[in-house]
């Protein structure tokens, strides 16, 4: 269940510039240019021509053009490697890179307005740990030239990369894990056991889904009224690393799943089966066949408990954070 993603220097995607209240437009006859327009026939929203608003806000607009321009300096020759791409799974890898790019825009005006704000100091320290573990400036530069990326780009996505993250961090030092909230957690399920049956929807077109779909409804049918579940997992389910285990995953604690996921594993009881639950990977339906507490000592393992509590938290922050934002600021996509 990984994620299609394109490997880039030292970010994992596009960290993106602001686009600017109008967005930008590519020139036509330019090596970008032509290359958008081929990519657009897979994914006609993003045709350099017609240059629509795909995110907007009171900040900033991204256009395929501003897209484009941005992931041309990430990437530099790499961005060619977008026309290499599975065609049926383009679309959804530029959907992911736009909205986290207009996401990641939004955070950055969030904490510049904030007053976060990186030193020179700060920044050469972190670019000299990259450069140290990259064998030293000049070979760094020597490597990333070879691809068509500055040293510029990429001291400007570090920088934009460290805003973002020191605003999170003022954030997270207001976040408090309360002793109720520790004994309330203490008393809960640890770890769940279950077998579930996957349908990818991931990258597919919508008629693909909704067969998806109705699919796994039959398939619920099925192991409600009786069949092996065990059985049809290993049959139909398309999650490769549980396949052969009939579908298992033993003893994983809170936190280590996508969330609908997590939230049926502890809360659908013991020995039942699960309504059909989506994720961000497709359609599930979960068998729970196990559930285990805590046995060590609640003063043992309060200390862990808190970090554990504290991670959890600072990732509902994250959502909420950007949520906030979008709302406070007219965030519109059109994708």
């Amino acid at each position: 269940m990984r994620k299609l993603v394109i490997a880039v220097l030292f970010l994992a995607l596009v960290v993106g510039g602001c686009g600017g209240p109008k967005g930008l437009k590519l020139e036509k006859g330019t090596p970008i240019y032509e290359l958008a327009k081929e990519v657009s026939k897979s994914y006609p929203v993003v045709d350099p021509d017609q240059n629509k608003e795909l995110v907007k806000c009171k900040y900033f607009v991204i256009t395929p053009g501003t897209f484009f321009t941005e992931m041309q300096l990430a990437m530099g020759k790499n961005i060619n490697e977008l026309k290499n791409l599975d065609p049926k799974r383009l679309p959804e890898f530029l959907k992911v890179n736009i909205e986290r790019m207009g996401e990641r825009n939004l955070l950055l005006e969030a904490a510049k307005n904030s007053g976060v704000a990186i030193t020179p100091q700060q920044l050469d320290s972190t670019l000299n740990f990259i450069y140290t573990q990259n064998g030293g400036e000049e070979a760094f530069a020597k490597r990333i030239g070879g691809d068509g990326i500055s040293l510029e780009t990429v001291r400007k996505d570090v920088e934009r990369e460290m805003t973002i993250r020191q605003y999170f961090e003022k954030l997270y030092n207001e976040t408090k894990v309360t002793e109720d909230e520790l004994k309330t957690a203490y008393a809960q399920d640890k770890t769940a056991s279950v077998r579930h049956i996957l349908l990818m929807t991931q990258g597919k077109s919508d008629s693909a889904k909704a067969e998806a779909k109705k699919q796994i409804e039959s398939l619920l049918q099925r192991a409600k009224s009786g069949e092996d579940f065990a059985t049809l997992a290993k049959q139909y389910t398309e999650d490769q690393g549980s396949r052969e285990s009939g579908g298992l995953y033993e003893n994983f604690p809170r936190g280590h799943m996508v969330k609908p996921f997590e939230d049926a594993a502890f809360t659908v009881p013991v020995g039942q089966i699960s309504d059909i639950v989506e994720t961000q990977y497709g359609y599930h339906i979960l068998q729970i066949v196990d559930r285990q507490k805590e046995t060590r000592p609640f003063d043992e393992i309060k200390n862990e408990l808190e970090q554990q509590l504290l991670r959890n938290k600072r990732r509902e922050l994250n959502t909420s954070i950007v949520e906030k934002l979008k709302k406070e600021s007219d965030y519109q996509v059109s994708l």
